[in-house]
């Protein structure tokens, strides 16, 4: 028999209200939202920062775009032409720091300020002089080309990272990538003629 005091809210069928609908979360400015990060070292960018040679330095930079930490690899160009090289791919202040360091580091060692001509060179006093110069070289040799590409990787990393933020199309991208990288032809002609006019000077003297 039923309770007639029972109400209908009191009863097990579901006479309770609704509960009251979530509120939609708050959309957020786009400038607040996730993007989609993109890897901006494609080949496409530099291979056209590098220039024709990038097969070459694929290879060379498949570890750093692992890891960009520094790695010692070898440049054999880096190496026998340094600072001459490194005008080439310009990048200018590695090229000013093999010009400037190596003469500073043997004048540090040998505390001398002989004037190096071949003719100072010659003389048996300045034997170890000629011993310490080539020691610094060679250890110029070994800097550049040891350095040369992580180097290179880093300079193209930071052109492809501020080509990727831009708004640009594809096609300008390339070829602001192309201007910022490549080589420099004119700076290396530059380069071996006042190298050639020092030589020459040395020698004379």
């Amino acid at each position: 028999m039923t309770d007639p005091t029972r109400h209908e809210s009191d009863s097990p069928s579901g006479g309770n209200a609704p509960p009251a609908p979530t509120p939609p979360e708050p959309t957020l400015p786009s400038w607040a939202r996730k993007q989609r990060v993109e890897d901006p070292l494609t080949d496409e960018r530099l291979a056209a920062f590098i220039g024709p040679r990038w097969r070459k330095y694929a290879k060379k930079f498949g570890q750093f775009r692992e890891d960009p930490s520094f790695t010692p690899t070898w440049n054999w160009s880096a190496a026998l032409f340094q600072a001459v090289w490194f005008i080439y791919r310009k990048m200018y202040l590695a090229a000013l720091a093999f010009m400037i360091i190596p003469g500073f580091a043997f004048r540090l060692l040998t505390q001398s300020d002989t004037n190096l001509t071949v003719a100072e060179l010659q003389k048996p006093e300045n034997e170890w002089l000629a011993l310490v110069q080539l020691g610094v070289g060679l250890s110029s040799i070994i800097a550049a080309g040891g350095v040369a590409n992580w180097l290179l990787f880093r300079r193209a990393r930071a052109a492809a990272t501020l080509a990727a933020s831009q708004i640009v199309e594809n096609e300008a991208e390339l070829s602001w990538l192309a201007r910022v990288g490549g080589v420099n032809n004119l700076g290396v002609a530059l380069a071996a003629a006042v190298f050639a006019m020092s030589m020459y000077a040395a020698l004379r003297a």
